[in-house]
């Protein structure tokens, strides 16, 4: 029977360098890597194990690039390594395919329209995620979005440029697989075009967010035809709205809807306006709202249909609302108590509110937390019960 050599008990610089050296498998390092976590902290750990050997670069590489950090500091210098020619016919870089999720959202002036739509048209055969910068992205940067066609989630709503919203859904006829999209901010261009014809959305839109610029013509226009796999949707920020424009997507969207958000400034909707919220969106599960649109009657009898599935209410507040605006912390914990929402679990509410102003409203706000609880513990959804009153506007 053999047995194994102990090692010596002192080791020597020449007898370490005569050792063979371990590969390890491609699985094992695979596996040690999964344990980094992917955050921009741990971006030189990635980069420091893509140094150790060819292997473990093989293995690391793919992780570090599949979402860059992206900063002004460093943003010149990746352009270099993934754009090393502006003629894309001349020099490619095995490193652009895996590059599937780009944030440009930190740039201001550091990059070019051009340079954005070169930088896009490098990386569109993998990219699934698109954050675009402020300024510098323009007309010739949707040719190259365009052919974008793995991407699941756009965000433009950083984009400060007025963009024509024709020519934005022209783009998104190509793209067939997008779930999420976060609109431009401003439309301004679109306020000239005098055609009436339904835009075409992305079949598989699962969330829409949309902000600034929009108006009453658009959303009775155009949101019709979002296709049914709508779940997400957000209107924020969309000062030239009415309420009867926004009653009219809930009626046409609500059945559909399990996430909403509506938030200020909309200084054409005011309290009560949305009080018919819940009867429109008897599927919603997460709802965040301006209380200056809502009054304590949309948590009543009339109001909340039946076993209506709300699991979790952010009420917020404008810095400029009026005296009516008003949500007490009983009228919650009556429509719980009361089973009106039985699942409600998360609240979280503005500091404008005034949840902790007195004892009264810190005790009624101490009951929703119980009655929230002990609902939790009957009926376990999987939400921690929470009750936070104190929570900044943005």
């Amino acid at each position: 029977m053999a047995f194994l050599t102990p090692p010596p008990s002192e080791a020597t610089p020449q007898s370490l360098s005569q050792r063979p050296f371990v590969h390890l498998p491609s699985e094992i390092i695979a596996q040690i890597l999964s344990h980094i976590p992917l955050r921009q902290t741990y971006q030189p750990t990635l980069w420091a194990c893509t140094l150790t050997s060819r292997s473990w670069y093989r293995c690391s590489i793919p992780l570090l690039y599949h979402r860059p950090y992206i900063t002004p500091q460093n943003f010149a210098l990746f352009v270099r390594t993934l754009c090393p020619s502006k003629n894309a016919h001349v020099k490619h870089t095995p490193l652009s395919p895996l590059v599937h999720r780009l944030d440009m959202g930190a740039l201001v002036h550091n990059s070019s329209k051009s340079l954005t739509a070169r930088l896009l048209g490098r990386l569109k055969g993998n990219i699934q995620q698109f954050v675009a910068p402020q300024a510098s992205f323009a007309i010739n940067s949707f040719a190259a979005l365009g052919k974008c066609t793995e991407m699941r989630l756009l965000d433009l709503s950083l984009i400060s440029a007025s963009i024509s919203n024709k020519m934005l859904f022209q783009t998104l006829a190509h793209l067939r697989l997008l779930e999420t999209l976060f609109f431009p901010r401003s439309s301004a261009l679109d306020q000239l075009e005098t055609s009436v014809e339904p835009y075409v959305w992305p079949p598989k839109l699962r969330a829409l967010h949309l902000a600034g610029g929009i108006t009453d013509g658009f959303l009775w226009t155009h949101m019709g035809t979002l296709p049914e796999t709508l779940r997400t949707l957000s209107i924020q920020h969309c000062a030239q709205i009415h309420q009867h424009s926004v009653a009219h997507v809930l009626e046409l969207l609500g059945r559909q809807l399990t996430h909403l958000t509506i938030r200020h400034p909309m200084n054409h909707l005011s309290t009560s306006s949305l009080d018919d919220l819940l009867l429109l969106c008897p599927s919603l599960i997460a709802l965040r709202i301006s209380a200056d649109f809502i009054s304590p009657l949309i948590f009543t009898v009339g109001n909340v249909p039946e076993n209506h599935p709300l699991r979790i209410l952010d009420l917020e507040c404008s810095p400029d609302a009026n005296a009516d605006v008003d949500m007490p912390p009983h009228v919650l914990y009556e429509a719980v108590e009361g089973g009106l929402l039985s699942d409600l679990r998360s609240v979280r509410v503005s500091v404008r509110l005034a949840w902790g102003a007195s004892e009264k409203t810190r005790r009624d706000a101490s009951d929703l937390l119980e009655v929230m609880e002990e609902g939790e513990m009957e009926r376990p959804i999987g939400v921690p019960a929470e009750v936070l009153w104190s929570m900044p506007d943005t």
